[in-house]
């Protein structure tokens, strides 16, 4: 969750444990590729906000509600229009941005840009400015991003994504990243990784000579500098911290944070640059001993994961982030629209196919921290529990049902609202089962 939006659904691949996916079977090649002797991670962000400081390092973001931040013109200065998404003037989405004359993105009058906000183009970088519109819950970004000397800015390629869904972007089309994806989303924060929980993957770096010149799921496009050697990873390819790795307990709160992430969550090949760089945003809040903690990470402490796994189960979609539940297994799927002060959320339950048909419960939970008080969705409303003394919402003939929880719903002054959704026989079943999931976070 950030402002107010949740960062991609439940159910994208970003947002989905993988500790438990089997190894790739030409992991070992791959770290061998990466290097033949000992390559250390390195945290590639920096402990200034300072655009004009030599030290400014990272991938800054700016929030912005689009109702009130200016919407600039955007020109192509060569690059790839034909695989950009931009707005209309009315600020719809324009895919691709060939399509129109005169393409816009939301950016703020003095946003902030990787590198700094500069109009030398000589000066070369990949000067990524991203902008997350929290009224829409809508991600725009913006590669090469340099002021143009008549007006708006010149840039190489721009990329949408709504972060309510798991749509992919064509098959072959770049973004911001040589992988197609989005790249805030991947980013370690400094902010998020002090709350001592990162539940999203993340993004890293190799040299593009040794990405194989092709790609792998979730990713949508390639870098050409590799070849085609099996020895080297593919674009996107997903690598996680061994279940064997110890994270000490001496560690720092962001440490043990960012390393438990690369555990339970990954971190894909998103670019090519320089080997074992995860990118994370600039910011005061990077302790200096997480930097130092997490750099005595060597890369013989990762493995390469078989994606496969989840690529053959029945339902994948190869368009789609959404990772299918397992054959036979249930599915508790949100959909979710507005941001936190115009929220609209449902879930969508599906029994296991063991509890099909047989007579049970649904239950929707709303949990907030700050109290400890748990509350259950009945069919006539919200009514306080205690404990876990969940009520039904209703009882049914166990399959596929989907529940109305919130309609246009202004939920942005409970910070930490958990909302949950589950079903069972009973309660008993459901809570021993672990049959329910969380559909959103604020």
């Amino acid at each position: 969750m950030l402002a107010g939006c949740q960062i991609f659904p439940a159910n994208h691949i970003f947002n989905t444990r993988i500790d438990g996916l089997p190894v790739d079977p030409n992991s070992a090649a791959y770290l061998q590729t990466i290097s033949t002797g000992t390559r250390y991670l390195h945290m590639d962000l920096g402990q200034t906000e300072d655009m004009t400081s030599a030290s400014y390092w990272g991938i800054p973001y700016n929030l912005v509600a689009g109702s009130k931040t200016p919407w600039q013109r955007v020109n192509y200065a060569g690059g790839w229009p034909d695989e950009s998404d931009c707005a209309a003037t009315d600020h719809s989405v324009v895919s691709p941005c060939t399509n129109t004359s005169a393409p816009l993105m939301p950016i703020p009058t003095a946003p902030l840009v990787e590198g700094g906000i500069s109009g030398d183009q000589s000066n070369y970088g990949d000067h990524h400015l991203l902008v997350l519109d929290t009224d829409s819950c809508r991600l725009w970004e913006n590669y090469h991003a340099y002021t143009d000397p008549s007006s708006g800015w010149d840039v190489l390629s721009t990329a949408e994504f709504d972060m309510h869904s798991t749509a992919l972007r064509p098959a072959g089309w770049t973004s911001t990243d040589a992988a197609g994806f989005p790249v805030m989303p991947l980013l370690m924060k400094a902010d998020e990784a002090s709350t001592g929980q990162i539940n999203h993957a993340l993004r890293f770096t190799i040299q593009s000579s040794k990405i194989r010149n092709t790609y792998i799921w979730p990713a949508r496009h390639l870098t050409s500098n590799g070849d085609g050697s099996t020895s080297k990873p593919p674009m996107g390819q997903l690598f996680r911290l061994k279940a064997s790795y110890v994270i000490p307990a001496s560690f720092p709160t962001q440490a043990r944070a960012i390393l438990t992430a690369m555990k339970q969550y990954g971190m894909y090949i998103a670019d090519g640059g320089s080997d074992m760089y995860v990118q994370g945003d600039p910011n005061t809040n990077w302790g200096s001993d997480t930097i130092s903690a997490v750099q005595t990470v060597p890369h013989t402490a990762f493995e390469a994961v078989d994606i496969t796994a989840i690529t053959n189960r029945p339902g994948f979609d190869p368009n789609s982030a959404a990772v299918p539940p397992m054959a036979g297994a249930f599915a508790i799927t949100p959909t979710v629209a507005g941001s936190a002060s115009n929220l609209t959320l449902s879930a969508t339950i599906t029994a296991a196919s063991a509890d099909a048909s047989k007579s049970g419960q649904l239950y929707v939970a709303a949990l907030l921290p700050s109290t400890g008080q748990i509350y259950s969705l009945t069919s006539t409303g919200w009514q306080a529990v205690s404990g876990l003394s969940l009520l039904p919402y209703a009882s049914v003939t166990l399959g596929t049902h989907t529940i109305s929880i919130a309609n246009q719903l202004n939920v942005s002054g409970l910070t930490g609202l958990q909302v949950y959704a589950g079903y069972g026989l009973n309660l008993s079943d459901m809570l021993s089962g672990a049959k329910y999931a969380e559909l959103y976070g604020l």
